[in-house]
């Protein structure tokens, strides 16, 4: 593998997700060359080797920080690996975690703010009055090597042409074909292990869901057949229907259109509907506004199958023996469709961003510096080396401790999690490249689906603007609808609720966004392209 030749460009870049929905992460404040060969000894990184992580008491500065996620696994900076990462700046960090939605823009809107805020909603802070842009700070504090990648810089582009942040969970293209294991992460889909061998149950095919699904029903009758994660819902289906979930798509012709256009969609909310009307999937599940709500049930040893994300089964089974239970769950870890396509579309998630009530604005830049550098990066994704993990010959990772575990596995040391924070796509898809695990299978095989497009991901709505207000009525209006659809009585029932929301999207205005769109799309694509073609 020619190693690391990316990990230099990384480096550079200093980048990652995924909140996304969306996460991941690695590094410190480094310097290497665009063009491979060794690491150098940056300014940030000097100075943590000269007090050797540790400062006098009273020159330790505390920098607050702001996640607006409030589902994140911690609420705490502790545990030996952020420790670790405030030895090495010499720094201390003191965490909030969003107690709901509202927060951030609440915050925004007084002008008292945190020193960093990580979150993906980038309408909010991407404005020279609320936060600083990256640009500027790096001609304000030349001493501290922070390059970024043009690449990372343009699709981080703000309206007004400054970029305020890193997104998580990108990276060029090319960082990819320098590395022979890529695992891609997605939704998955599971069901139980024991019941499955004792009806003669096998997935090689979507109709073999329809088969296992009726024989359950028969021989379990006080199960629930199947289960489905509140917030990936179906989309394991839908990437095996080969269905965009959301957003623009590329059409034929090369112009942009809106998700509920594509030509297959009719096909899979039929398909859900009809699981529905058999009584295969329940009413009350419909309802459920916690992911944790299908966990407990799947857990609890009723449920036969569950749609959600690709790590659930291995996570739900630790939960299950931690229980004392014997059943397990089995991912279905290959694809069981030639239509299957895992898009790909985003140019980054969630992102630190240093507000304009920064204490200590060094500080802070400091502080994304390293984060986004490869050695911070590793640090908070990973954990520490030599103790957390090694690496091997070809520079993957070899886990001391399960890298899927739950919060029991995990938190003690604060690991994975804070690398969320700032993870490019790289440190994420090489994590478990010498993994056994069904998480990791089914990653490695969904690689060869993967369709990615990061410049339909640039294509933002500015807070306010009529593209921003008619996407956030598409939305609340399809999260609506899309239940009728599900959940009608009949076939016909089921396709009228779909053609009624289709109707009611192009009166919201969709075909404003697919406007809106096309004027964009080809001046980025083609910009994109250059900077790729130059970076080559």
């Amino acid at each position: 593998m020619k190693c690391k030749k990316v990990l230099a460009v990384l480096l550079t870049a200093a980048m990652t997700m995924s909140l996304a929905a969306c996460g991941g992460s690695q590094e410190t404040q480094n310097e290497v060359s665009t063009t491979g060969g060794g690491k150098e000894t940056t300014a940030a990184e000097a100075s943590v080797q000269e007090t050797d992580g540790r400062a006098d008491a009273g020159d330790v500065p505390t920098l607050t920080l702001f996640v607006d996620e409030t589902w994140w696994p911690y609420d705490k900076w502790e545990g030996a690996v952020p420790e670790e990462f405030e030895k090495r700046l010499g720094v201390n960090i003191e965490v909030t975690r969003a107690a709901d939605n509202n927060q951030l823009s609440l915050m925004v809107a007084s002008g008292d703010m945190p020193d960093i805020i990580c979150s993906g909603r980038y309408q909010y802070l991407a404005d020279s009055q609320v936060c600083y842009p990256l640009d500027e700070l790096h001609e304000t504090y030349p001493e501290v090597a922070f390059e970024v990648d043009p690449v990372y810089q343009f699709v981080n582009k703000a309206a007004d042409d400054h970029y305020y942040t890193i997104g998580c969970g990108f990276s060029p293209s090319g960082a990819y074909s320098e590395y022979d294991k890529i695992l891609t992460e997605g939704p998955g889909f599971m069901y139980r292990t024991d019941i499955a061998e004792e009806l003669g149950l096998e997935f090689k095919t979507l109709d073999d869901l329809d088969a296992a699904f009726e024989k359950v029903a028969q021989s379990y009758p006080d199960y629930t057949v199947c289960s489905f994660n509140c917030a990936h819902k179906f989309n394991w289906l839908m990437q095996q229907m080969g269905v965009k979930n959301g957003g623009f798509y590329e059409a034929e012709d090369g112009s942009l259109k809106w998700w509920l256009r594509q030509d297959k969609l009719l096909d899979f909310y039929k398909k859900v509907n009809e699981w529905y009307r058999k009584g295969y999937l329940s009413a009350e599940n419909f309802a459920y506004q916690s992911e944790d709500e299908t966990k407990e049930i799947c857990v609890g040893g009723k449920v036969f199958a569950n749609f959600g994300y690709d790590n659930h089964a291995d996570n739900y089974n630790t939960a299950i023996a931690a229980n004392g239970d014997d059943f397990t769950f089995s991912l279905v870890t290959s694809e069981l469709s030639d239509d299957c396509v895992a898009y790909d579309t985003g140019c980054g998630g969630r992102g630190l961003y240093i507000t304009r009530s920064c204490k200590d604005v060094e500080a802070a830049y400091k502080l994304l510096a390293y984060a986004y550098g490869e050695e911070g990066m590793k640090l908070l994704m990973w954990g520490i080396e030599g103790e957390d993990y090694t690496v091997d010959s070809e520079g993957y990772p070899d886990f001391t401790y399960d890298f899927q575990g739950d919060n029991t596995v995990l938190q003690p040391r604060g690991l994975k999690y804070w690398g969320w924070l700032v993870h490019n796509a790289i440190v994420t898809s090489i994590a478990e490249a010498n993994s056994e695990s069904q998480t990791a299978q089914d990653r490695k095989n969904l690689t060869a689906y993967v369709k990615r497009n990061p410049v339909i991901g640039m294509i933002r709505f500015v807070t306010d603007s009529d593209e921003a207000n008619i996407n956030a009525k598409l939305e609340e209006m399809v999260k609506n609808q899309q239940t009728n659809i599900f959940m009608a009585e009949t076939e016909e029932a089921c396709e009228e609720a779909f053609r009624e929301m289709v109707q009611q999207a192009e009166q919201i205005g969709m075909e404003r966004l697919e406007e809106f769109g096309n004027q964009n799309y080809p001046e980025l694509k083609k910009q994109y392209d250059e900077i790729i073609a130059k970076a080559e």
